[in-house]
C-alpha cells in the first residue's frame, strides 16, 4: 500500500462519504471532524486568476471557519470537483505548515464581507506545490468516482489496482 493510499483510506475513514452520495451532507461532515463550519462562495475565474489561483478554486482558513471559493461558471460536476479538490487540501493536511501569505487586495472584490485580518492562510493552486497538488486532485477525483459508483455498504478508497 502506498504512503497516499493509505492517506486516502484515512480521509475516508474518518469522514466516510455519504451513501448516497450528497455533497451537502459530505461537507457538513467534513466541518463536523474540523470543528469548524464551511461556507461555499463563487467568483469569476479571471478574479481567482488573478490573485493566484488558477485552477478555479480557493481555500481560506479563519479562525474558526473555512471558505471555500470556486469558478461562478463551474457547473455540476466541475463545481463539486473543484470543492472537492479543496477539501482534499484539508483532510489531507496541506495549508496547516504553509506560513500566511499577505492578502491581495482583490480579495475584498470576491468576499467583501471577510475581513482580511480574519484570514490564518489563504491558499490557492500556487501555494502547495506539484506534489500537493496531485494529491489533492487524486482525492477529488477518487471521490467523484466513489459518489458515482453503485450504493455499496463500505467505500474507502482503493487505489486502481490494488486489495479487493
Amino acid at each position: 500500500m502506498t504512503s497516499m493510499e493509505a492517506r486516502f483510506g484515512d480521509a475516508t475513514r474518518i469522514v466516510p462519504l455519504p451513501n448516497p452520495w450528497n455533497l451537502t451532507s459530505y461537507l457538513a461532515a467534513v466541518a463536523a471532524h474540523r470543528g469548524r463550519s464551511i461556507s461555499l462562495h463563487t467568483a469569476p475565474k479571471a478574479l481567482l486568476h488573478e490573485i493566484g489561483c488558477g485552477g478555479g478554486g480557493l481555500w481560506i482558513a479563519r479562525k474558526h471557519d473555512d471558505i471555500i471559493v470556486s469558478d461562478v461558471e463551474a457547473t455540476d460536476r466541475n463545481a463539486d470537483h473543484i470543492v472537492l479538490h479543496q477539501v482534499g487540501h484539508m483532510l489531507l493536511g496541506h495549508g496547516t505548515r504553509e506560513s500566511t501569505r499577505e492578502v491581495p487586495p482583490r480579495l475584498a472584490l470576491m468576499l467583501p464581507s471577510v475581513s482580511p485580518q480574519s484570514i490564518e492562510h489563504m491558499l490557492g493552486r500556487d501555494e502547495f506545490g506539484v506534489e500537493r497538488e496531485r494529491e489533492a486532485e487524486v482525492f477529488a477525483d477518487m471521490t467523484m468516482v466513489y459518489a458515482t459508483l453503485p450504493q455499496r455498504r463500505s467505500r474507502s478508497f482503493r487505489l486502481f489496482g490494488r486489495g479487493k
